[in-house]
């Protein structure tokens, strides 16, 4: 079975060590109730309409979420600006996932109820057979 876009996503950022330091979860958030631990999700995000043997494109995002603290803050920071240099560097860098773009750039951090950042990452995947 061919891997979701989000998994190839995901695999395609391991493979490159943009989640080092990071906790890899896929689809929701699961707390690791280890305030110092970083975790990054990657989910779904809807797309275009998936036809037989035609491209198609698919939304990924991807939850940047720091760990506790104002210095650690910085931390995810960084690791956003990153995989947003990377994706814009190599918009072709795997064939599995096709063709990567960021939409809308860094976008506002959020502050979990722990005190935790979070970015929301959002990618257009370009894929066709």
């Amino acid at each position: 079975m061919t891997p979701m876009m989000h998994e190839r996503v995901r695999n395609m950022f391991v493979d490159a060590g943009l989640t080092a330091g990071f906790t890899v979860q896929q689809l929701l958030y699961d707390d690791p109730e280890d305030l110092t631990e970083s975790v990054m999700v990657f989910r779904p995000s809807g797309g275009a309409p998936i036809r037989h043997d035609l491209g198609a494109e698919y939304y990924v995002q991807v939850d940047v979420i720091g760990a506790k603290g104002n210095g650690k803050r910085k931390d995810a920071l960084n690791a956003v600006q990153r995989i947003v240099d990377y994706v814009q560097a190599r918009p072709m860098a795997d064939d599995c996932v096709g063709f990567i773009q960021n939409m809308g750039g860094v976008p506002p951090p959020m502050l979990s109820e722990e005190g935790r950042i979070i970015f929301r990452l959002q990618f257009s995947c370009n894929f066709g057979d």
